[in-house]
Parts: structure tokens; sequence; C-alpha cells
């Protein structure tokens, strides 16, 4: 039985009279060592090296061992050592020190300090914005460094900050700094919605291409976006949440987007994050702006390649509103580019708008919606015959979306969506002695999407921000796609469908201070007539800032595509009228694995960096096409596929300048590419199509005065680079259709399965701009002069006359040069 009485080393030392040297002993420092030493045994050593009575119940310190080391301590300080981590404490009382049990003391009072991070002219979340603790204004308390980036619906919240007085660092791509004082109260929250005033930057609408990585603030937003030795099939493109199919215009002189329109452009080439998925390229994610709350107001303009009108506004004291409209025709307003052959007719047309209602000051309910639409007509005529060509391609979305601070660390949000991307293509043969009566082939495809997601993100962690979702999509594909548009074989699809479920989990966890790391999966199913298929894809990132100024990050994904473009030949060769089809068991879902490494430092107060990024990826399943030298594909399109690898590695050094009268980037990209398949070039690798080894990018503004601003975008791409042609044997050899669009008649005929390789492409523009004032209205003037790229027809059609309807065209690109430079004027009004 236990004794409540203490033990009898303690009594025997308390009876003793305390003499002034044992009063000096309490006082004095000696080294504890205690090393897996039960706690009374380390009590009662205590009680040796500092002469003192030390009273404990036997009850207390039962099965307790103790681990601790201090090269010097007083009786106080190696007491608390003894009994860290314990519910034991001590008091004392005289001479003596009490042991005792007891609750542990609460954690120290705490607050959190959220809210959500706008545009301070129309009161949009911006999302990335990095909101820091800067420091603390109470002298008893350290300075901190703390920091939290806000999600893409500008929300941050940093919790557990002790009591006091911070000022709140807030720092923005394209905004100035801003510095906000905040009081924390002990167990209180405290809302701080912060509001980024924009950097006065002239935005100059000229195209970008060869992105990798962000784009630069003096840039448009998604003119023409290449992502490096990926073509634009395998690259997803999101607006408000959706995804737009095939965004990208005719010959990419024009945006794919509005950029009046657009919030923020985010684009993802690696590290992506677990909610992005299904594609093997890389991501450009797009966000409309809110409307401006002060009052109604809107640009207009008309030019050389197109009109457009934009309106924004309040509706209301909670509502806003933004709308746009566009409407293209470049062959009708230049009128030099007819003799140089401009397609027989050329247009777009685009609308999008978007309406907020703020609920309450943490939530608020959106719709938008997108509708576009372009056509391109070529024709060829040999030997009294005519080929004629109709393509039409087009997009619609819906969106609508609802988020909620939930309490100051919980953030809610969810959508739906649906979008639909249709492309109609007509050929019509006349004349040709093998078809007297005229032949016309038509093909239609459409695919549709209905999109429901939740996603929950919790910030109660110092050092963890948890993020996790679930999302739902039903596909839905029709139509019929002729042999001729293929060249290979028809593809009936007659209401396919198919359901995709996804739930995905992010831990973003502070590692140490400043380095932060972010570790996801995303878990997919895919269910449709062909089959179900289910994927588990990891992705980690790591940013390590090695000072203030440089930074070191990486980052490593795998993703699982199930829905498959097809481009391989035929009309699809080199337009991005492309359609794609769901996975069975021989055309399986492509896995690709891709990391990155990269560098950055900046200078002059952010103002200048300069960055060095490599990059790897390797992909599996992936699908290409082939066709018999004799006789053809029987069946549909999906006995021409076969599955092979892709391998694409490279890196890029970039110089980008913000500030100042100045500003622009340069960027040099190196990438070496290859694809190998066991049916092709006797099993051995070979470049793609889409490689381009070299590319260089040089964009840059001038403002040298308060009206003025100048512009140039140089962009040299290779292409072409020489390919040794391969010698096909057999009997019933196969030939590639993913580097020519004929077939052999021969066996023994010799193919050079890089023979389409799409050529470089040189992009040369200079513009100038003049703003001006007229009563209430805000002008600007431009004056564009560029080369042939995007402007004249690169397509040359030749007529052939055989039976085989898989064969009665083919097709080439031309490499336009930098000269001759079309001008291209246009006025815009702001009001």
């Amino acid at each position: 039985m236990k004794t409540a009485c203490t033990c009898c080393i303690s009594l025997l030392v308390a009876l003793l009279p305390v003499s002034s040297a044992r009063a000096q002993g309490i006082e004095s420092r000696v080294p504890v060592h205690l090393a897996g030493v039960s706690l009374r045994s380390s009590l009662d050593s205590l009680m040796r090296w500092f002469p003192v009575a030390i009273v404990y119940l036997d009850s207390d310190v039962e099965g307790m061992t103790v681990n601790a080391s201090s090269p010097q301590s007083t009786i106080e300080e190696a007491l608390d050592l003894v009994l860290s981590g314990t519910s034991l404490r001590w008091i004392r009382a005289g001479s003596q020190f009490v042991i005792r049990s007891g609750r542990p003391s609460p954690p120290p009072a705490t607050g959190t300090v959220s809210g959500i991070v706008g545009d301070s002219l129309n009161g949009t979340p911006l999302q990335g914005a990095v909101v820091m603790v800067q420091a603390s204004i109470d002298t008893e308390f350290r300075p901190i460094s703390r920091w939290c980036p806000t999600n893409a619906y500008g929300f941050y919240s940093l919790s557990r900050l002790k009591p006091g007085r911070y000022t709140i660092a807030v720092r923005g791509v394209g905004y100035e700094d801003a510095f906000v004082p905040v009081i924390v109260g002990s167990d209180s929250s405290s809302a701080c919605n912060i509001a980024l005033r924009p950097h006065e930057i002239t935005l100059q609408e000229i195209t970008v291409e060869g992105v990798r990585g962000s784009l630069p603030a003096t840039g448009g937003a998604t003119q023409g976006v290449y992502i490096r030795s990926a073509p634009s099939d395998r690259n997803v493109y999101i607006l408000d949440g959706e995804r737009i199919y095939n965004p990208t215009h005719y010959g990419g002189v024009l945006s794919s987007f509005n950029t009046e329109m657009l919030n923020e452009v985010r684009s993802s080439l690696g590290g992506l994050p677990p909610e992005y998925g299904d594609e093997v390229g890389g991501i450009l994610d797009l966000a409309l702006r809110d409307g401006p709350r002060g009052g109604i107001s809107g640009t207009a303009g008309i030019g050389s390649l197109g009109s457009h009108v934009s309106l924004t506004g309040p509706l209301g004291e909670h509502t806003t509103f933004v709308a746009s409209g566009r409407r293209a025709f470049p062959e009708a307003a230049i009128p030099t580019l007819s003799e140089a052959g401009t397609p027989g007719r050329l247009g777009l047309y685009e609308w999008m708008a978007k309406l907020s209602r703020r609920l309450s000051a943490g939530s608020a309910l959106s719709i938008s919606g997108y509708f576009g639409g372009d056509a391109y007509t070529g024709s060829a005529l040999s030997q009294g015959a005519a080929l004629s060509n109709d393509f039409r391609w087009g997009n619609a979305m819906v969106h609508t979306g609802w988020f909620d601070v939930v309490s100051p660390t919980v953030f809610l949000h969810a959508s739906a969506g649906y979008t639909r991307y249709n492309v109609t293509m007509s050929d019509l043969l006349s004349g040709d002695p093998f078809w007297p009566a005229g032949l016309r082939l038509a093909s239609n495809y459409t695919i549709e999407d209905i999109t429901v997601r939740a996603a929950a993100e919790d910030y109660e962690g110092d050092e963890h921000t948890l993020r996790a979702g679930v999302e739902v999509t039903r596909h839905r594909l029709d139509g019929h796609v002729d042999a001729s548009a293929t060249q290979i074989a028809a593809l009936d699809l007659a209401g396919t469908s198919a359901l995709e479920a996804a739930v995905y989990l992010e831990d973003r966890w502070l590692v140490v201070p400043r380095v932060m790391a972010a570790i996801g999966v995303r878990a997919t199913s895919f269910a449709g007539t062909g089959g179900t298929f289910s994927a588990i894809d990891p992705r980690f990132s790591l940013l390590v800032p090695l000072d203030g100024l440089t930074r070191l990050y990486g980052s490593m994904s795998t993703i699982t595509q199930f829905l498959q473009p097809y481009t391989s030949s035929g009309a699809f060769v080199y337009y991005p009228s492309i359609f794609w089809y769901a996975p069975n068991d021989t055309t399986r879902p492509s896995t690709s694995l891709q990391a990155t490494l990269g560098i950055g430092r900046s200078f002059a107060g952010d103002a200048a960096e300069v960055s060095l990024e490599t990059y790897y990826r390797s992909t599996n399943n992936y699908h290409g096409f082939v066709t018999s030298s004799q006789g053809g594909i029987s069946g549909d399109l999906n006995g021409a596929v076969i599955l092979g690898t892709g391998t694409l590695y490279g890196g890029d050094i970039a110089l980008r300048n913000h500030g100042g009268p100045f500003t622009g980037s340069l960027i040099y990209s190196l990438t070496w590419a290859f694809q190998k398949f066991p049916e092709l070039n006797g099993g051995s690798p070979f470049v793609p199509r889409f490689d381009r080894r070299h590319e260089m990018r040089l964009e840059a503004a001038y403002a040298p005065f308060d009206h003025w601003t100048f512009g140039t975008l140089i962009v040299l791409a290779s292409g072409l680079p020489q390919s040794v042609p391969q010698k096909v044997t057999g009997t019933r050899s196969v030939v590639p259709l993913l580097g020519g669009t004929g077939v052999a008649s021969a066996a023994t005929e010799i193919i050079d399965i890089n023979g389409s390789r799409i050529p470089g492409f040189q992009r040369l523009e200079l513009n100038a701009a003049f703003t001006f004032g007229l009563w209430d209205v805000t002008g600007l003037c431009t004056l564009r002069l560029l080369n042939g790229y995007g402007l004249i027809d690169p397509f040359q059609w030749a007529l052939h006359h055989d039976h085989d309807t898989r064969s009665l065209w083919t097709i080439s690109l031309e490499e336009p040069g930098l000269f001759p430079l079309y001008p291209s004027l246009g006025l815009a009004v702001r009001f």
C-alpha cells in the first residue's frame, strides 16, 4: 500500500536546522545531467546537489522518467527541467520545495487576424498576394516573421498571434505594397480586409508566345499562349473555374480572351496543386474581374483588327457587373493582306459577363458566362477541280460560384458550371472527274461538361494549412468525324457519356520559418462506356528563401489524363480545331511525371528579377496513330491508336523588369523532346512534330513621357531540324501519321516520320500608344506594325485526285518571314 507520507529522507532533511551554509546552497548553480533516471531518483539527486528539502508524494512520481541536461542551473531551473512534460508543479515554502500535481497551465491566450485582399478599384479578390506579420510594435515582443498567401478568393488567415499591436504588410504582383496596423487581443479575432492599389502601368495589347511561368505585367493575357514543346491541345485553359476546351483564335494575333475582363492570370507548368487534373500539359487559370462599386464606366474601341466594347458598374448597393463584347475581322480591315493571300473568310465573336453580389463581409455569390466562336475557310484548285474547306469552332460557358468565411480560420467555397465546345468541318469537292456530281463530306463534334465542386480550407495551425475538395464532372461527347478530316478513319461517338469524380487533399506546411512545402494528392475515378479507370496522383512542391532576395523552388507532380485529344493528322495537324475521345481497353489514359527545379533572385526592391529553371516530363501511354501502307484502317479511329512514351527536358533563363519607365522581359528556352513507339522507327526515339529546340522571346515597353508608350515583341523559335528518313519494310507495314498525312503505296517506300514537323516561327511587333484626355473621356490611340505571322494564311492546300476520300487533300504550313510589317490602327476610349 502506497504511503501518503513524505519519504523519510525528506522528513530528516526537513527537521535539520537550516544553516547559513545550506541557505547559501539554495542559491548556488550546479550542472544537471539526468538521462533515463526515474523521477523519484532525480528529485533525490537534486536534494543532494542542492542541500534543500523537497517534499512529494510517492503516488505522484511513480513510473515517471527524466531526461534533462543543463551546464549550470539553480534549484528552481533544475526543478523546471525535471518536471517538464509532466502535470506536476512546484511551489516554494520557506526553505522547502513542495511538489504537487496540478493541471497543465493553459496555453497563452492568442488571437487571429484574417480577411480578404482585393483590388482597390473594383474590389476583385486577389489570389497569390503575400500577407506578412512584419513586426510587433510592442517592445515586450520580439519582431516576428509570419506570412500567408491569399487563396483563389483573396482570403488569408494568420492565427495564434500573441496579443499586441502589429503591422500587416501585403505584397502583390502589379500592386503597390500596403502596410496596415492591427491590434490583436487575447482569444479574439480581428477582421482586416485590405485593398491594394494597382501600379500605374500601361498594358499593351501584344501577343505572348512561348510563355513558361507567370505572364509578365507588361504583356497581354493569353494571346496565342504556347507552352514549351507542348501543343495547344496538351494544355488546360480555365476561365472562372470552368474548362474552355479550345480558346485559341485564328493565328494568335488576337488575345484568346478580352483582357479588359481579366483580373489575373495564373499559369502552372510544374508543381500543380491537386485541384488541377486530367491533362499532361500546362495549366492556364484565368479569373474574370468584379465590377467597381463607384459608378458605371466602360471602354469602347475600333481598329484594323476588330472592335470591342465593355461596361462595368454597380447594380444596387451590394451587386456589381461587368460585360463585354468583341468582333474581329482582320482580313477586311487590312487591304494589303490580299496581296499575300488571306483566308476567304475569317472572323471571331466573343461575349463575356459576370455578376457578383456580396452577401456579407465574408461571403459572396457570382455568376459568369463566356460565348465565343471562330470561322475559317480554305480552298485548293487542281486540274479544273476545286476543294472548299469550311471550319467553325466555338465555346460556351456558364459558371456560378459561392464562398463564405465560416470562421476566422475556415474558408468554404462551392461552384457549379456548364461548358460546351463544338467544331464543324465541311469539305466540298467539285469538278473532279472521279466525282462528277461533287462530293460533300461533313464532320461535327461536341463535348459538354457539367461540373460541381466543393472545397474547404483550414488555417487553424501555425505551421499547417489544410485544403480539401471534391469535384464531379459529367462528360457528354457526341458527333461524327469523317475520315477526310482525320485522314485515317472515321469516329462515331453517338452520345457517349462518362462520369469523372475526384477528391483531393493538400497540406501547406511551414517547415521552418519562411520555408514552405506543399504536399498533396488527387484521387480520380473515370467511368464511361469504354470502362472504368482510376488513378492516385501525388503532388509536392517546396519554396526555400535563401535570403531576402533569393529563392530556391522545386516540384514534382504526377498527372493522369483520361480524355485524349486528337491532333495527329488531317486538318488537325496545324490548326487548333481538335476533338477529344474517352479511354477504353486499347486507348488507355496517359500518365505523366513532371519535375521542376529553379532559382530566382530579385533586385532593386523587387522591381527586377532573374531566374533559372530546369524541367523534366515523362509521359507513358502517349497516344499516337498509324495506318497500313496498303488497305488503310478498318473500323473506326480507335483501331489506329498506338501507345508509346514521351520525354521532354530542358531549361530556360529569364530576365524581367517590372518598375520604372522601362519594363519587359527576355526569356531563352532550350528544350529536348522525344517520342518512342514500338511500331515506329524501329522502336527508336524520334523528335515529335511540336518540338522547338531553341526559343527566344523579348518583350519590352518604354514610357519616356507621360502620354507615350512604345513597345516591341520579338519571338524567334527554331523548327524543322534535319531528320533522317526511315525505311519501312514488310508487306503490310504501318505508316505513321504522327509526321505525315499521306499513305504509302509500296512497302519499300522511304517514309520520313518527321516530314510534317511544324516549322519555326518569327514573330515581330512594334507598337506605339498615345493617351489623351477630352472632357471626361480618356482616349488611347495605338499603332501596331506586325509581320505576317497570324495575319497571312499560312495553310497551303493541295488537291489529290483519288477515290480514297482520306487523301482528297493535303496541307502544308509555310513559315512567314519577319518582314514586311503590316500596319494596324486602333482607337479606344474609357468613359
